[in-house]
Formats: structure tokens, sequence, C-alpha cells
């Protein structure tokens, strides 16, 4: 006997396909805005960049958990805390970490586009793994002491990844193209707060 799909689910896998092709061309240029893969890689440099990354987080988190309204979904995906984590590790104060610039708000208005921001985050997980190999060479110590954000989920990342590709399958196949239009903006914020210069936190002392 078989099972008839019901007609109100997705194909499966289509709009995973449909993000894949309309992000492509943003995710490779910013593969290396980071600058975190290079075999020179300071302490001042990982710091700056993990400085970033905790005020587009700490924007990100709330306006997510706002719109998507999901908290057991989200709750195990936040990494703010992470990011203030090893930031402490290496050297700044509580005061300097809350005191760091924060990301504008993103142009994400409703549901969909949330969606498409996560899956650009959650993927972030993915990548970081490659990054943690590099921060742990360049800075040994102190950079195992301060790699938990690029540790991902840890044993758990693939099945954290699945379990959101399956969030993602739940969605109507007609939404595809607001969720592609949230995973775009959410790369391009990205880009620009992470390369324009007045948005680069100051160095705390060690």
């Amino acid at each position: 006997m078989t099972l008839a799909v019901p007609p109100e689910l997705p194909d499966r896998g289509e709009t995973l396909r449909y993000l894949r092709e309309v992000t492509r061309s943003a995710h490779l240029a910013i593969e290396n805005v980071l600058g975190l893969q290079t075999d020179d890689l300071t302490r001042e440099r990982y710091r700056q960049v993990l400085g970033q990354l905790y005020g587009f987080w700490s924007t990100w988190e709330p306006q997510i958990e706002d719109l998507f309204g999901d908290e057991a979904f989200l709750a195990p995906r936040r990494r703010s805390h992470l990011l203030a984590a090893d930031l402490a590790n290496l050297g700044w104060s509580e005061d300097a970490i809350l005191e760091l610039n924060r990301c504008p708000r993103l142009q994400l208005p409703d549901k969909r586009m949330a969606l498409g921001s996560i899956y650009v985050m959650e993927g972030s997980s993915l990548g970081g793994r490659v990054i943690l190999r590099n921060v742990q060479r360049c800075l040994k110590e102190a950079g195992k002491a301060s790699s938990s954000y690029f540790a991902g989920y840890g044993a758990d990342t693939g099945r954290m990844w699945q379990e959101f590709l399956a969030r993602l399958e739940q969605s109507p196949v007609h939404d595809k193209e607001f969720i592609g239009r949230g995973a775009l903006t959410t790369f391009e914020s990205f880009r620009r707060w992470i390369v324009l210069p007045e948005h680069m936190p100051p160095f705390a002392a060690d």
C-alpha cells in the first residue's frame, strides 16, 4: 500500500534548491569578508571580528524572535552568548562587550523572510567548523579558549541543520521567493555590517 502525499505539503527540497540558487553569488561574495581563514590571522583581527559578530547577533536574535515566535525552535539556536564568552576569554570585560556597537535591525517584515534569514545564520554554523580549525591553528591556546561560536553546535551541528531543513520543507512552495528575499537581505546586511569601517568595535585592553 502507498500513502499519498497531502497536496498542501511542499515538494520535498524545492525551497532549499531555490535558496541555494538565488543566494549562490551572495554566499561567494561574503566567504572571505571575515578574513579568518588566512595563514597570518592575528589575535587582534580575530577579536575585532568576534565583536562585530556579537553586534550583529545581538540585534538579529530578538528581531527574529519577534517575527518567528517559536521559542522551542529558536532557543537552542541562539549564539550571541557564545560570542560574549569568547570575547571574555580574549580579555574583554562584561561592560566592554555590552558597549559594543549593534547592527541596525534588518528589513525583514514577516515570518517568511525571517525563515530565509534563519537559513543564512544556520548555514553559518556549518561553515564555522572550517574557520574553527584555522583559528585554533593560528592562535593556539587562545584560539581554543575562544572558539565556542565557531564550534557551532558541536556534535549536534548536523542534526540541528537537518531539523532546520525539515522546518523549511514545511513552508509552502509559493512562499519561496519571500524566503529567498529574507536570505538575500541577511547576506547583504551582514556584509555591510562587517566591511564598513565605522562599525568596527574598538579593541579592549588585555
